[in-house]
């Protein structure tokens, strides 16, 4: 029954940015969870507008559990000396490259499949993509199912060419994901 926010900002061009402040988000609930649980087994669920796209950096960090030190999205900065100071270590090693790394196992609530139904979740004149993402445990939550995409047939019938307009409030259009708790050890 814990919570726990952080915001995610980020221009496109700056990936780099993204990619930090979600490892330092994600170190930050490294030591939140050690602190009140010791354990990683627990039901997790991260959510919100992250910025990015399915196939970035940060999307990959967060599923992958980590990501080089040398990736392409840091544009040839070298972070790692400011996250050992502003975070303490959150570096492992692989194959004798170094990596930036997390110790949750997670899983997005809208797989392969149903990507294919979900063209966006930011829908804006000049842009849209899915930027919002539902992840979870892998091990102690099963997604029974989501939320399909806005039908774009509508959006035409409508003559909507972004948002917000009269009928979104927003440039982010909702997702939601109904969840099963399947470990009841890691209560």
């Amino acid at each position: 029954k814990q919570w726990y926010q952080r915001r995610v900002r980020g221009d496109p061009e700056y990936s780099d940015v993204k990619l930090i402040q979600n490892i330092m988000f994600m170190n930050e609930v490294d030591a939140f969870v050690k602190e009140i649980k010791g354990s990683y087994n627990i039901p997790m669920v991260v959510c919100g507008d992250f910025n990015s796209t399915p196939d970035s950096a940060v999307i990959e960090f967060l599923l992958k559990s980590q990501i080089s030190t040398e990736h392409s999205e840091f544009h040839g900065f070298k972070y790692h000396g400011f996250l050992k100071k502003a975070n303490g270590e959150c570096l492992g090693n692989k194959n004798g490259t170094k990596h930036f790394k997390h110790n949750f196992k997670l899983k997005s609530c809208y797989g392969e499949d149903t990507l294919a139904h979900l063209k966006y979740t930011n829908y804006t004149y000049d842009f849209k993509g899915i930027l919002d993402h539902i992840l979870h445990s892998k091990d102690s939550l099963r997604t029974l199912g989501v939320l399909g995409g806005i039908n774009e047939a509508w959006m035409v019938k409508n003559k909507v060419i972004g948002c917000p307009n009269v009928h979104y409030p927003s440039d982010h259009l909702p997702i939601v994901a109904e969840l099963e708790l399947t470990n009841s050890n890691s209560r």
